[in-house]
């Protein structure tokens, strides 16, 4: 793949519109797939939507800094996080500190997740069964 500089033109593979990249503070207004490809954050919002529909594999997404929704790296809202409960980490954390949770979240097409972690932090979610 070749490299992509601040202000080249890029097409998205998830909406195929065009698009210039550009840095937004500490961050870009693009991700590359591992297959090489360019989405846009709209291309990238479009596609953790249609992965949250495969229950067959964990989601990755991250806890809102209030710890109330599911959320994509720019913030997009995926899911609402309708019940938690504090538990205990087994080792000592400094990146979760004090405030590790157990945490269901509703997607945003309705479908229930479990999961561990802590508000601001990446978190892994199961599909609940049933």
């Amino acid at each position: 793949m070749k490299d992509i500089n601040v202000g080249d033109t890029l097409t998205c593979a998830e909406t195929r519109k065009t698009f210039i990249a550009a840095q937004e503070g500490c961050t870009f207004n693009y991700a590359i797939t591992s297959e090489g490809e360019a989405l846009s954050d709209e291309g990238v919002d479009i596609r953790q939507r249609r992965e949250l529909l495969d229950r067959t594999l964990p989601f990755t997404g991250y806890l809102s800094c209030d710890g109330r929704h599911l959320t994509g790296w720019k913030g997009n809202v995926l899911g609402t996080v309708v019940g938690w409960a504090p538990c205990r980490l087994t080792r000592r954390s400094w990146t979760h500190g004090k405030d590790y949770r157990s945490v269901r979240v509703r997607d945003i097409h309705g479908a229930m997740w479990y999961g561990r972690g802590s508000p601001g932090i990446v978190i892994n979610l199961r599909p609940c069964k049933g």
